[in-house]
């Protein structure tokens, strides 16, 4: 396949961050979009004004990140102002379609990262955008090529959409059976969760590239973030056994906790003896009157909350004191295993769903690569 470069085919305008002092919020001058932090699902959204511009893009031009996190793609939907952490994408309408450009571009993202220079953040100069090869190929077949792309695209967005339902139907399920447990509004029987569980912290044997390579489970925080169902049941990576030393082996079970960074209050039973990264915290050999399903659906519905009692500090963290001293509600068994079996059968809905979305995005990236390569 011939290619040409982007600059031959699209206008690259960087943008520029205007005076400060004509920024607004008051609505005076044209929208201002700083950077990858103003952009939406497809459209940037407004918070701020500007009346004296220096750089401007217009409507329908394609808006791209090109400072950390560099690639994230919208479009203009009017003419406004665009700072340093932006540059605006104008196709030549006679020779490349928007939205075939609007896709090479998102297929470009690891390629784009790939060129960004700068010790604190990151970022990619002109040079970098207009080197992209773009295929040569006409009109009819890039409209063709997007059309796929946007259809496949909008399935798994649907498929997504459809898992959050999922968890906010499981999430308004609880607070009726169980009111709001922050505030323990039905008067549950109450006790720290330190009392009711042993509460212990994960480890990572370090460096860790040394410890890998055998036969046991070594659980990191993306193998019980991805996916939807409440148990994990396999790891990518394992350790030998001089890493356990280093770490924290778990009984298949258990309960882990993700107890900071982004991923704080994902929690999920683990079915296998494993080791935990020290993101993680474990509860093992939970009291009787607690079923474990319960207690992950009930860890799960305070994240917010959790955040919030986290210490200040460059990302939220909640040890083992914190984690221990936190009031439990103990409702009746009975009323437990009713919501357990409620949340079961959605648990099947969304691992049917999740199956599609995997499927869908395989199919998806396949179309990107055999697009662009």
């Amino acid at each position: 396949m011939n290619y040409t470069a982007l600059r031959d085919v699209c206008k690259i305008n960087m943008g520029q961050s205007p005076d400060s002092s004509s920024y607004n919020e008051e609505g005076r001058g044209i929208p201002f979009f700083q950077g990858n932090a103003d952009f939406g699902e497809r459209n940037p959204v407004t918070r701020v004004w500007c009346d004296a511009p220096s750089k401007i893009a217009k409507a329908n031009d394609i808006l791209i990140s090109v400072r950390a996190p560099i690639g994230a793609i919208n479009y203009a939907t009017e003419t406004c102002c665009i700072g340093r952490g932006l540059a605006a994408i104008t196709p030549d309408l006679n020779r490349v379609s928007s939205e075939f450009v609007f896709w090479l571009l998102k297929g470009k993202n690891a390629e784009l990262n790939s060129k960004g220079t700068g010790s604190t953040f990151k970022a990619i100069n002109r040079k970098a955008l207009e080197e992209i090869q773009v295929p040569a190929i006409g009109l009819k077949e890039q409209m063709a090529y997007a059309a796929n792309l946007e259809a496949v695209y909008k399935i798994v967005q649907m498929r997504k959409q459809q898992l959050s339902e999922l968890d906010d139907l499981i999430k308004a399920r609880f607070i009726e059976m169980f009111g709001d447990i922050n505030i323990n509004s039905k008067n549950w029987t109450i006790q720290p969760l330190g009392d009711l569980c042993t509460i212990v912290r994960g480890g990572s044997p370090r460096p860790i590239e040394q410890f890998l390579g055998g036969d046991i489970p070594w659980i990191k925080i993306g193998d019980a973030t991805e996916g939807e169902s409440i148990y994990l049941t396999s790891t990518k990576e394992h350790i030998i056994q001089e890493g356990v030393k280093k770490s924290r082996l778990v009984k298949a079970g258990s309960l882990i906790f993700a107890n900071c960074g982004v991923s704080l209050g994902f929690a999920r039973i683990i079915t296998f003896d494993g080791c935990i990264h020290d993101g993680w915290l474990a509860m093992e050999d939970i009291d009787e009157r607690l079923d474990k399903v319960f207690l992950l659906q009930a860890l799960n519905q305070m994240t917010e909350h959790f955040r919030e009692m986290a210490p200040a500090g460059t990302q939220p963290n909640l040890n083992t004191a914190i984690m221990k001293a936190y009031q439990q509600i103990i409702p009746p068994m009975a009323l437990q295993k009713e919501f357990i079996t409620f949340v079961e059968k959605i648990d099947k809905f969304k691992l049917a769903i999740q199956k599609s979305l995997d499927e869908t995005q395989l199919l998806f990236d396949s179309l990107m690569q055999k697009y662009f390569g």
